[in-house]
């Protein structure tokens, strides 16, 4: 065990607490510096918060509008955020095929109560997708026909508009802090798998088809 209490001289860090649960005490000398690797956390927490966002946003009526092993993107997809001048390196992209197995877990218990869970939270992520590049193109005076194109010409930045959208209904529902980090983690994934899904982004007229 950890001891409860500590001290720190010297340059050094010491570290208290129960190394079964939470640090409690972190002292460090002068000039001393330290980190935290955050991954366990995640690992711990996403699990709770995935399927916190998906009951959320799977609640609405439809009159209302762990780490895993890597998964590889589809050919369809990978021509799809290519179209859309989305780089496979993003982010969002990034974190799905990490996490896509902890995210397919959540939908299927939260699909124990709700058998529509998925398609609403899909259907969810589109509607803000397109209220977000209609508000765009409004303040850039695009006509209707050049929609389209403005988004995949501006696909990153529409992108985190639906997540910032989409993470502040969620955090206004709630009366308790959230954590911002995993949160935000939680609301990508539901966004990354309603673009590989094709309700966010423009889809390719020659899209390839399984």
């Amino acid at each position: 065990m950890i001891k409860p209490s500590t001290s720190a001289s010297d340059g050094s860090v010491s570290v208290s607490g129960d190394n079964s649960g939470n640090i409690l005490n972190v002292n460090a000398g002068d000039g001393a510096t330290f980190n935290f690797q955050l991954e366990s956390r995640i690992a711990r927490e996403l699990p709770s918060f995935l399927s916190a966002v998906i009951v959320l946003f799977s609640q609405q009526s439809l009159a209302e509008y762990s780490l895993g092993s890597r998964r590889t993107l589809p050919p369809e997809v990978i021509q799809k955020v290519a179209y859309n001048n989305f780089p496979e390196s993003h982010q969002i992209l990034v974190d799905y095929r990490r996490h896509s197995l902890v995210l397919e877990r959540s939908y299927h218990g939260v699909e124990q109560q709700n058998d529509d869970a998925r398609y609403l939270v899909r259907r969810k992520a589109a509607v803000a997708y397109q209220s977000q590049l209609a508000s765009a193109c409004k303040a850039a005076s695009i006509p209707l026909p050049m929609h389209g194109a403005y988004a995949r010409n501006n696909a990153v930045t529409l992108i985190s508009a639906v997540i910032d959208e989409l993470l502040q209904e969620y955090k206004s529902s709630k009366t308790i802090m959230v954590e911002q980090e995993t949160a935000h983690l939680a609301i990508s994934l539901v966004v990354a798998d309603a673009v590989v899904e094709c309700e966010v982004l423009e889809r390719p007229t020659d899209a390839v088809t399984a």
